[in-house]
């Protein structure tokens, strides 16, 4: 059994108390199960306790929070009423499960996921793996620095509903310098990169990478817009030529 929603929900109300705030401890651990995707505390026990699983809660290099689901369960326990301030609960339980956690990161939705951790792991990935490396050899320019990644957040698949594995991917540019004393023709300076992260599930939050890699092609968007300036240059000529 994890030890982490135990050591989270006393956490969690240790700070409650300091803000003259009374929770039971019992109602922190259900809080706690929902934010790891769990509907209740007894079934992330029972998940918990099943050797058939590979890996478990302790196992995770990082946690995924649903808020949502904390959210919901807060007003479902009836601590929005008699005057308690839900958001001051879920926020108490955040914290304690990121103080819980150690080094594991702890992140509050695919979202902050991706912005706060994937999105630079996926621009390592990709620059690091070997097929990119061949495309950046065939290219007449230098690569220095890793791909832009999208900013937004990629769409995935439920990370707390997946089972065994999950993944997140996403696309991005690299652009090199080209050396135009070089000895070799200009034959484009930009790469479109995509990036993939694979993991496998440590309970419903709980992620263990199991590779990284990338690809990328060369884009030959600078061969439309040569074109498009030979074709502005002839017409322009064709309008001095006329009388």
């Amino acid at each position: 059994m994890s030890n982490l929603v135990r050591s989270a929900a006393y956490a969690a109300s240790q700070a409650l108390s300091a803000q003259g705030l009374t929770v039971k401890r019992s109602h922190l651990s259900e809080i706690i199960a929902a934010l790891l995707g769990y509907r209740t505390h007894a079934a992330l026990a029972v998940e918990e306790a099943d050797p058939k699983l590979d890996y478990h809660l302790d196992d995770a290099e990082v946690y995924v929070l649903h808020l949502p689901m904390g959210e919901a369960r807060v007003g479902e326990l009836g601590l929005s009423e008699g005057g308690m301030n839900p958001s001051a609960v879920t926020t108490a339980c955040i914290d304690a499960l990121k103080a819980s956690a150690g080094s594991v990161g702890v992140y509050v939705g695919v979202a902050d996921f991706y912005d706060s951790h994937a999105r630079q792991a996926l621009a390592e990935a990709i620059y690091d793996d070997d097929d990119v490396a061949g495309a950046m050899a065939e290219s007449n320019a230098s690569f220095p620095d890793e791909p832009e990644m999208d900013i937004e957040c990629p769409a995935t698949a439920d990370l707390w509903a997946a089972v065994g594995e999950w993944a997140i991917e996403a696309d991005g540019d690299m652009t090199g310098e080209y050396d135009p004393e070089g000895d070799r023709m200009f034959n484009g300076d930009t790469l479109n990169c995509r990036g993939r992260l694979l993991y496998n599930k440590a309970g419903r939050a709980g992620l263990v990478l199991i590779e990284a890699g990338g690809m990328a092609g060369a884009d030959d968007g600078w061969r439309d817009l040569d074109r498009e300036d030979e074709l502005e240059y002839r017409q322009s000529l064709e309008t001095q030529q006329i009388p």
